[in-house]
């Protein structure tokens, strides 16, 4: 579902994505939550989003957390900047950042208390930037612990 009432036009904090996702689910601007739930938040060109010290495009191209220890979302700040598009298209860049949060967020949804590895992060971090391309979407590879590789 798209959103646009109220799209902040060039920054928006964690703490009002948090609020504003709560409002929608409340009001079912958006679907209801269940266990199963993973609200995806885009945000248009040039809305920088902060999360605590970090902003996107300087610290992060996106990412998820959970909102009580149980409403999970993840946030994808357009890809506007030379670090978060890799040299990718903007649509390999988005597609590819919402691969690795998704399955950030299906290993450790409450960060760091899932799959988490204290020298190299999460099962995407591990394998930042390393594509495959499928069905024509570019998608990031994951750490597998059984192969011991990204795959």
């Amino acid at each position: 579902k798209t959103i646009t009432t109220g799209a902040p036009k060039t920054h928006i904090a964690d703490s009002l994505i948090r609020t504003t996702l709560t409002g929608w689910i409340t009001a079912g601007t958006v679907p209801p939550w269940d266990a199963n739930t993973l609200y995806f938040i885009y945000m248009d060109k040039g809305v920088k989003v902060t999360m605590g010290g970090s902003s996107s495009c300087t610290s992060f191209c996106g990412y998820h957390d959970a909102m009580s220890g149980k409403k999970y979302y993840a946030v994808m700040p357009f890809p506007s900047c030379a670090g978060c598009l890799g040299g990718l298209s903007v649509q390999d860049a988005l597609t590819g950042t919402s691969s690795h949060e998704l399955c950030e967020a299906i290993t450790d949804p409450v960060p760091p208390t899932g799959w988490y590895d204290n020298a190299n992060g999460e099962i995407g971090d591990i394998c930042a930037w390393k594509f495959k391309t499928i069905a024509g979407y570019n998608v990031q590879l994951e750490w597998s612990n059984k192969a011991k590789s990204c795959i």
